[in-house]
């Protein structure tokens, strides 16, 4: 969406009190005449992903055994163009992502560096067409199947679900030659109760952190866990989590080492795949200050807020 300068002045109306969110959908400012807009527009990041979650025990026995294919997994994590989704089709700002756990979320207690960071697999979340195809062939090869056709579960209570939905069954169409993307699109809560079901082939979902630990999203594919909707398990992720909790859990390096090779693991294997990090972003009058914006749990403390 683009504002001009009648729509702007609109807006700009709204925030005489303070803030407020404008469309999410607001992309490019073009103004007929230059005003200070940009003072007024914040961009706040939030731990949240939003990912695709894989049926690894679908109903289905032909698609149960390629969604259980790793090949397969990275294929469709590597043809998604993560630059013009969250620049184009999105245009609000979203992060791309480096792996499950969000960026911002919790530092390295010994060096101070982002978990998302050390979490990093290379050629587990870039855009690599080429290699997407390589490893989609390989996939069919394993499986002996010719094409497949998947189900993709979205919620479309929000339009932000509905137009990723819609640019991942674009995307694989043009980069997977043979892979054929149903959208199955429900009512929010309709979607969740499908999917706690295994209702779905591949689901549209995401996860935001309650607090500030890489525990907060590295818990949920543990196996047997309730928000693990698709069923995966890894016997060494487990391991790892299970040590993080127990016997290094007073020993704060030893704990982070076991959590970054539990990303890496989960990363490597693309468990689910992260597909942006939710930005959002407001109107905030220059004059409004002390809100207070936390990137995990809840997002907004107007407690100490007041007007300039």
């Amino acid at each position: 969406m683009i504002l001009h300068q009648a729509t702007l002045q609109k807006e700009l109306a709204v925030y005489q009190i303070g803030i407020s969110a404008p469309n999410q959908q607001t992309v490019v400012i073009k103004l007929d005449k230059p005003i200070a807009y940009f003072k007024v527009l914040m961009a706040y990041p939030y731990s949240y992903i939003s990912y695709l979650a894989y049926n690894f025990k679908d109903h289905d026995s032909q698609k149960r055994q390629a969604l259980n294919n790793r090949n397969l997994r990275l294929a469709l994590s590597l043809a998604i163009d993560r630059q013009v989704l969250t620049k184009k089709v999105l245009g609000d700002g979203s992060y791309l992502p480096k792996g499950f756990v969000a960026k911002g979320l919790a530092d390295d207690p010994q060096t101070g560096k982002d978990f998302a960071d050390q979490q990093t697999v290379k050629n587990t979340v870039a855009y690599r067409p080429t290699l997407a195809k390589k490893y989609w062939e390989k996939a069919l090869q394993e499986t002996g199947l010719k094409k497949l056709k998947l189900t993709l579960l979205a919620s479309n209570d929000d339009s932000s679900s509905s137009v990723v939905a819609q640019y991942l069954q674009s995307q694989y169409a043009k980069v997977l030659p043979g892979l054929s993307i149903t959208i199955r699109s429900v009512p929010g809560n309709n979607a969740l109760q499908k999917a706690q079901k295994g209702d779905f082939d591949l689901y549209l979902s995401g996860w935001g952190g309650d607090f500030n630990d890489p525990i907060t999203f590295l818990q949920i594919p543990v196996t047997g866990t309730s928000y693990n909707y698709g069923d995966y398990s890894n016997t060494k992720y487990d391991a790892l989590i299970q040590q993080a909790q127990n016997q290094d859990a007073n020993n704060s390096t030893k704990r982070w080492q076991d959590l970054v090779a539990a990303a890496r693991i989960f990363n490597q294997d693309q468990g689910v795949t992260p597909i942006y990090q939710q930005v959002t972003s407001y109107l905030q009058k220059s004059d409004v200050k002390g809100i207070i914006h936390n990137t995990a749990g809840t997002q907004w403390n107007y407690k100490y807020a007041y007007k300039k």
